[in-house]
């Protein structure tokens, strides 16, 4: 699993996610500060990251592909780094704990709280 952070995801969050053993980048690391949905998308898609928003519609959206390395949607805003990492981290250990390295492959997870998410296909199989 790789993990690309939204701007509105705190990129102090790559550090945690090395601590689990999790390549990540934030979007300001690779050069895509301001730049639109579409293009973060696209960077993702070209580097099989998966992408962690608050962004919901706008990426949602987007997965209207055949084949996508996956999408982890907080539908909670106005959350602090370490409120974000708590919800984070959970869908983090479930993912691997599935040792499945393809599990993100085509999967939406939205998180509403911390521990409380829903895993769906997208598109459905």
């Amino acid at each position: 699993m790789q993990l690309l952070l939204d701007e509105h995801i705190s990129a102090a969050i790559v550090d945690f996610l090395v601590q689990m053993g999790v390549y990540s980048r934030a979007v300001p690391h690779v050069g895509l500060s301001g730049q639109p949905d579409s293009v973060i998308w696209e960077y993702a898609l070209a580097h099989d990251f998966a992408v962690v928003t608050l962004n919901a519609q706008d990426f949602i959206e987007l997965l209207d592909v055949e084949l996508h390395p996956g999408l982890i949607v907080l539908r909670e805003g106005g959350l602090t780094r370490e409120e974000q990492w708590a919800r984070i981290q959970p869908v983090v250990h479930h993912v691997l704990q599935t040792g499945d390295r393809d599990y993100m492959v085509n999967k939406l997870i939205e998180v509403t709280g911390v521990g409380r998410f829903t895993v769906r296909d997208i598109p459905a199989r």
